[in-house]
């Protein structure tokens, strides 16, 4: 969450300094990832205390990629996906704050498969 305040009033402070113009609600979108990655980690973090599932949690890991690709796009698809072209702007407010979520995810689930193979 501590991610998630940061990637937002940053994303803020420079829109305001630069002026820009976002045709959609960053809150939301910022929300999004962070609730996502939160939800994945929580749930694999779960499975692991799962014998039978220790040895699957990356395979476990994959499909929910495509799964919050799926969420975001239904979730946002009257907001994002409606607009024609998106500036270079609203594409850098989209793509770093969903790799940043994604790296911290994937930090936490290394953590999380390092720990049962020990």
């Amino acid at each position: 969450m501590v991610l998630f305040l940061i990637v937002h009033f940053f994303q803020d402070y420079f829109l305001n300094y630069s002026n820009a113009i976002i045709r959609f609600n960053l809150w939301d979108t910022n929300l999004f990832f962070a609730v996502a990655s939160l939800i994945i980690c929580v749930h694999l973090k779960f499975f692991s205390t799962i014998k039978n599932l220790q040895p699957q949690l990356g395979f476990i890991y994959l499909p929910t990629l495509f799964i919050k690709g799926i969420l975001f796009f239904i979730m946002f698809k009257s907001s994002v996906f409606n607009l024609d072209v998106l500036s270079t702007t609203e594409r850098l407010n989209l793509i770093i704050p969903l790799f940043l979520f994604l790296g911290l995810e994937v930090y936490f689930i290394v953590k999380i498969i390092r720990k049962i193979e020990v």
